[in-house]
């Protein structure tokens, strides 16, 4: 469509977990939505694919020159394969963005596939059989895409090792951090005790920010406690209780951590910021990560960050963060231990936190992906 001489992309965006959808994925969309809605993209219309169950909500929060299409709450599998498609011939779009599961028709579209990560293949041992039943259908529909974007050069090499898809075809746009993440001196006294006493905080805690399952690797991050040369301080785990929440919790009962560890399970957004910034240090013991956010978001937040030296984090984390072997309990209370013990390496991973998560932006994100699939519609 052109538009006074200029050619106008009418894409389409797959925005279904906008207001809900897995806590990462919906972290990861809201921001990208928001920043393609409030940049300067005249070539552009943007169609966002909502589902109806959030209408109301949807006709309130965005512009009038956004168009909305409305979905069933189906599964996202479903949606994108038969629905959307429909939808796409039916507004003529040009270009549409999938979240994980590309669509193979109408074969005019220009098909953009935003893969989150593979890890399943790599790593099916974190994940059910129905899991696996699922997500093993993106690899297929990936092949039919015209363009797949992912969130590391860790997970585009695993695309690529995995055959989803060819080194000319995977492109990387990093995620972002949200500039409500900020330090503990940005908020009132009044907030942040507001917020302790809703969660029963500790004053002086550990924070593990992420699902409770074998992947996040939680139960080594609780048996390091006990190795700690500070007895006193606590782990906080904020995040909703997965298959092994359970396990987890006969673990810290027969361990004697009752009274070291708090679950807070999901937090709103608003205290989980202060949450962050309230912690003493930030631990991210996961197995395997495609990108791995919540570490960064701690280091924005002024705390100094302690993750696995395993996928994606090295590369996302550089030399901000202190790095421990998952599978060594002893390790990882070393590295906490230091941290604590050690103020001047203290305040050094503050310092280098702080700038290394002001280099992810979640406005260079939305305008890496819009430019990918504008150059690619304008060849």
């Amino acid at each position: 469509m052109k538009v006074e001489g200029v050619y106008k992309i009418k894409l389409g965006i797959d925005a279904k977990w906008y207001f809900k959808g897995p806590p990462s994925g919906n972290m990861v969309v809201k921001n990208l939505v928001d920043e393609m809605i409030a940049g300067n993209h005249p070539h552009i219309e943007l169609y966002l694919f909502i589902t109806s169950n959030f209408k109301k909500q949807a006709v309130g929060q965005f512009p009038n020159n956004i168009k909305l299409i409305f979905l069933p709450a189906i599964p996202n599998l479903l949606n994108n394969v038969l629905l959307i498609p429909i939808y796409a011939g039916r507004y003529r779009l040009d270009a549409m963005l999938f979240q994980n599961f590309n669509s193979i028709w109408p074969k005019s579209l220009f098909k953009v596939v935003y893969i989150h990560d593979v890890l399943f293949l790599d790593h099916p041992q974190y994940y059910s059989g129905a899991e696996l039943f699922y997500f093993r259908k993106m690899k297929g529909l990936a092949a039919k895409s015209d363009l797949i974007i992912t969130i590391s050069n860790t997970e585009k090499d695993r695309l690529i090792q995995n055959k989803v898809g060819s080194e000319n075809k995977v492109s990387v746009i990093y995620h972002g951090v949200n500039n409500n993440f900020k330090k503990l001196s940005n908020y009132s006294a009044a907030r942040v005790k507001a917020v302790v006493i809703k969660h029963h905080l500790p004053p002086k805690y550990l924070l593990c920010v992420g699902r409770v399952n074998i992947r996040k690797n939680i139960s080594k991050l609780v048996s390091a406690i006990k190795l700690l040369d500070d007895k006193i301080i606590k782990l906080v785990i904020v995040g909703e209780q997965g298959n092994t929440a359970e396990a987890l919790k006969i673990q810290i009962h027969t361990e004697g951590l009752r009274n070291r560890v708090v679950f807070t399970g999901h937090v709103p957004e608003e205290d989980l910021y202060v949450i962050y910034a309230n912690a003493t240090v930030f631990c991210f013991p996961s197995y395997a990560e495609g990108f791995g956010l919540p570490p960064l978001e701690a280091m924005q937040c002024g705390v100094p960050v302690i993750v696995s030296n395993r996928t994606a984090m090295p590369e996302i984390c550089g030399n901000a963060a202190t790095y421990i072997n998952p599978d060594d309990t002893a390790d990882i209370a070393n590295k906490v231990n230091d941290l604590l013990n050690d103020i001047d390496l203290y305040k050094e991973k503050v310092i280098a936190g702080v700038k290394r998560a002001g280099e992810f932006t979640w406005l260079k994100s939305a305008n890496g992906i819009l430019k990918l699939i504008s150059d690619a519609c304008d060849n």
